[in-house]
């Protein structure tokens, strides 16, 4: 079973698992939004507010789905984002829940649009130093630090809930990810569980990296399994197909592309598996009291920084 298959079976949800493609692999979710069919809704009521502040304008597709999307102009820009929606793919295979990314052509014009995530509530609502939610944001380390994808404060998470009123972190905005760097703007500390950013004006996670310490392998296990169990192929594949239409040379744009995935998930995998020990050899002490309170006092930390 493919992870999307088991987070599709997770949420149980039919209407949920069709709103988020989890019925099908990374390669027919493309087919889906490339064929869909999006015009511009007739009020922007139902926009949400953080979005309409960014500019974004509401969308409906041809399966009554809302969208928000914004103008792309610049042919490099257009490119930008249709790698960028790499990312989102390579979350769905590997089972995260993340909204819908690609780039539409409405008439003449093209937007870069996102699916909306419906009665969501952002992360900064709940104490995500607490599980489930700690655990879910220390295996989203490896997705984001593979992306090199340093936007992450608490705007870019949502919660929605299931019928069974289980909890889902939906991962959002994926226009700050950089699948064009050749060179590891993100690296691992040797002594100890951490990372070296060349950006220092965003987030690369919501956790600081004392966060995980203690924590067992267990926590990133099915995370890295799922990621080094992708085919190169399907990398391949992928990158070729967003990046056609859009570039004068797709080959060399979706080889680079493909070939940077592939180097930066066998060099997280290799340090994740030689920093974290297996259960039995290790002792989770990264919940304790004095973490606590990084929740909530993100938010600050983050508008100090702006």
């Amino acid at each position: 079973m493919h992870e999307y298959e088991v987070l599709a079976a997770d949420i149980g949800d039919p209407e949920l698992v069709g709103y988020f493609y989890l019925n099908r692999g990374a390669a027919a979710v493309l087919d889906k939004l490339d064929s869909l069919k999006v015009e511009l809704t007739p009020s922007q009521e139902d926009v949400p507010f953080n979005a309409q502040v960014k500019g974004y304008l509401g969308a409906i597709d041809d399966d009554s789905h809302m969208w928000i999307i914004k103008p792309a102009v610049d042919p490099k820009e257009i490119l930008y984002h249709r790698i960028c929606a790499l990312a989102y793919l390579l979350d769905h295979e590997t089972g995260t829940l993340a909204a819908p990314t690609t780039v539409f052509r409405i008439g003449k014009k093209t937007w870069r649009a996102s699916k909306v995530v419906k009665s969501a509530m952002q992360i900064s609502s709940y104490n995500y130093m607490e599980r489930p939610y700690l655990d879910i944001f220390r295996a989203d380390l490896v997705n984001r630090w593979l992306y090199f994808d340093e936007d992450r404060n608490p705007n870019n998470y949502l919660v929605i809930h299931n019928t069974a009123n289980k909890p889902f972190v939906c991962a959002i905005d994926y226009d700050k990810a950089d699948l064009l760097a050749e060179t590891m703007k993100i690296t691992g500390n040797t002594e100890k569980f951490g990372w070296h950013r060349t950006e220092k004006t965003r987030f690369l996670t919501l956790l600081r990296p004392e966060n995980f310490d203690g924590v067992s392998i267990d926590v990133f296990e099915k995370r890295l399994s799922a990621f080094t169990t992708v085919p190169d192929a399907l990398i391949a594949e992928l990158a070729r197909r967003l990046v056609e239409g859009y570039t004068e040379d797709p080959i060399g744009v979706a080889n680079k592309v493909a070939a940077n995935v592939i180097r930066r998930r066998a060099y997280i995998d290799e340090y994740f598996r030689r920093m974290f020990k297996s259960a039995s050899e290790t002792k989770d002490v990264g919940n304790d009291d004095e973490y606590s309170m990084l929740g909530k006092s993100f938010l600050a930390m983050y508008n100090d920084k702006k």
